[in-house]
């Protein structure tokens, strides 16, 4: 008798999980669908337009990180595994576009001594250390 009533129990919390994890993926598909939607056709017409060469830059991340807001890449380095700063999660993900050292200084407004502070960090944190692994080869297998 408890037994059973252990199991219904269980079956029960299986299927509002199930139902829990359906739910989500609904919500993700449609907030997918709205930016698709209603935020990238903004994006191609800003491109149009002229730009300089850093609003174009600025424009090309935003795109990329909006396209990306649901990978699991980002979703990875956003875990509260890796322990992240916003600016280490920034720098990961220009690293991960193939943007230099240079680059990524001139994005951000820091000194490149700054951008290798933050390279150090995450390589840290990855757990890669002196590791001789290329850190954007790295970054890109994280799916």
């Amino acid at each position: 008798m408890r037994i059973q009533g252990l199991e219904e129990t269980n079956e029960a919390l299986k299927t509002l999980l199930a139902r829990g994890e359906d739910d989500k993926k609904l919500v993700e598909d449609r907030i997918k669908s709205n930016v698709k939607e209603l935020v990238l056709p903004y994006v191609e017409k800003l491109k149009l337009t002229g730009l300089n060469i850093e609003q174009q830059t600025y424009l090309e991340i935003i795109e990329t990180t909006v396209k990306n807001v649901f990978s699991s890449f980002l979703q990875k380095i956003t875990s509260k595994q890796y322990h992240f700063t916003p600016k280490e999660i920034q720098v990961a993900t220009l690293i991960r576009e193939g943007k230099t050292t240079k680059q990524i200084a001139d994005i951000m407004k820091v000194t490149r001594s700054a951008i290798g502070l933050h390279r150090h960090h995450i390589r840290n944190k990855l757990g890669l250390g002196k590791a001789k692994v290329n850190l954007r080869s790295y970054l890109l297998s994280l799916q």
